[in-house]
């Protein structure tokens, strides 16, 4: 469970294991992208998952995040969005092995799903 300390941590970095600015540069490509399709962060997050080939288990304790997380079904991002977010990813200075996605080949792969 994040606390909103840690949330904090990564959204502006430590300086120690989260780089100066955190995630913050990845978070501005979401929004963009979001806001250009009318969509959520969160939705733009569980499709890039489907556009790579896996399966989110998205969680949900509210009648509005059921909602949320299916407005991530029906489309895909484009292939020049997809790209945006890799390389905003990869701008960050931060490892991602073992976060559920690795890094192969210059994209993500879910668990030897996508190949």
């Amino acid at each position: 469970k994040l606390e909103l300390k840690d949330l904090q941590r990564y959204a502006n970095g430590d300086g120690k294991q989260i780089p100066g600015g955190g995630i913050s540069p990845l978070l501005r490509a979401m929004e963009a992208i979001a806001n250009a399709r009318d969509k959520t962060v969160a939705q733009i997050a569980l499709n890039y998952i489907i556009c790579k080939g896996a399966l989110p288990i998205a969680g949900a304790r509210t009648a509005d995040q059921v909602s949320d997380n299916l407005g991530a079904l029906g489309w895909r991002l484009s292939n020049d969005e997809v790209a945006l977010l890799e390389a905003s990813a990869d701008s960050l200075g931060i490892n991602f092995d073992g976060a559920g996605f690795k890094k192969t080949s210059a994209k993500f792969v879910g668990y030897g799903l996508e190949k």
